[in-house]
């Protein structure tokens, strides 16, 4: 009988699933199939409540990004994690059980901040030892809510993130500074010449990317304006994701340059290796992914406090830079292209094996 992995996520944001879902395809690389995968939704598998609050996450961060802050400040504390903890294991911890009895995994991975310490108390109510894998998505500025003592590893991307673990009391023998686990295509090298012509653009001349997440959020089509009006020699790909209107008004701009537009695309990868610098937002899997590619990278917006560090990090490690305002954004490229360290500094701080890296260590646990 095959080992199982079981992995947990919830769809606060796409981050989460597709954690789940890289390090799934990092076992398939490495393994074969080998190993029984699953991931499940979290929430949504054990308390429809639980579920419809989560559900709450993408329009809240969309319409009141304030409201987001002071939920993410207001239960970043123990008494407030605790009183949280409790209430929902009301709705939810009988149901993990049983899933768990269930599923009957040989190891469980945790990829969402809030399911950590009900995961550890359900795995004991099951009366099996199951280890438990906790891989930390905030780079950075690491909620408290990832760190549970019991957990048998965490994962964590910074050295900064290492620091908050031990102070919340874990041990620092059970954290692992490995990164965040980004889609293994990103570790793929690629020509970049190739790459481009994939594109229908021209070999050798500058290629920008701008991508917004899922969503096609941020002020893209300001952005791509201020392109057009510049004189800045350069050829653009834009990824609007689910956007559609945002990607057909862009196709509807006259560009005085060679471009390509997309809406919803798997083929980030790809298409990063064909681009020269990235214009995104400044979440967890869009730093790294960058990283991984060795694109510099503009920064124009983030949630507030959860994504806070992550722009810092940028700043601190001399990757990119942020500019919130699109009128901004022609000279933060000539900025870009007349940093003659920038690359360097990228190569210093990329993680772009870190998927098999976790992968790897989740791995050992099974006995």
């Amino acid at each position: 009988m095959k080992k199982k992995i079981l992995y947990l996520f919830s769809d606060t944001g796409g981050g989460h699933r597709a954690a789940a879902n890289s390090l799934i395809s990092a076992v398939k690389r490495l393994k074969g199939d080998e190993f029984e995968q699953e991931a499940i939704d979290f929430f949504a598998s054990g308390s429809s409540f639980l579920n419809l609050l989560a559900r709450s996450y993408a329009p809240m961060i969309k319409y009141a990004p304030w409201m987001w802050r002071l939920l993410w400040f207001g239960v970043n504390n123990k008494v407030s994690l605790f009183l949280m903890e409790n209430i929902s294991s009301m709705f939810i911890l009988g149901k993990m059980v049983s899933i768990f009895k269930e599923k009957a995994p040989d190891v469980i991975v945790s990829v969402h901040p809030l399911v950590n310490h009900l995961s550890i108390r359900a795995i004991k109510k099951t009366g099996r030892r199951i280890p438990f894998v906790t891989v930390g998505m905030d780079p950075v500025d690491l909620h408290k809510s990832w760190v549970s003592p019991e957990t048998d590893v965490m994962v964590v991307a910074t050295e900064e993130a290492r620091n908050i673990c031990i102070k919340e009391g874990l041990s620092p023998d059970k954290i692992k500074v490995l990164g965040i686990p980004i889609d293994p295509r990103f570790s793929d090298a690629n020509d970049k010449d190739a790459a481009k012509a994939r594109e229908g653009l021209k070999k050798g001349a500058l290629t920008v990317l701008i991508m917004g997440g899922g969503e096609g959020a941020g002020n893209i089509y300001d952005i791509v304006n201020e392109l057009n009006r510049s004189s800045l020699e350069m050829q653009l790909i834009v990824i609007c994701g689910r956007n559609e209107s945002l990607r057909k008004k862009i196709q509807d701009t006259k560009l005085r340059f060679p471009s390509k537009i997309y809406g919803f695309t798997n083929d980030v990868p790809l298409i990063m290796d064909a681009s020269d610098i990235i214009i995104t937002k400044g979440g967890p899997g869009a730093v790294f992914e960058a990283l991984a590619k060795e694109l510099p990278m503009i920064i124009t917006s983030w949630l507030p406090g959860q994504e806070e560090g992550n722009i810092k990090f940028v700043l601190d490690h001399r990757i990119g830079r942020v500019e919130k305002d699109p009128r901004s954004i022609v000279e933060a490229i000539k900025d870009i292209l007349n940093d003659k360290d920038i690359i360097r500094n990228i190569r210093n701080v990329k993680k772009p094996h870190a998927v098999f890296d976790i992968a790897n260590l989740i791995l050992d646990q099974i006995k």
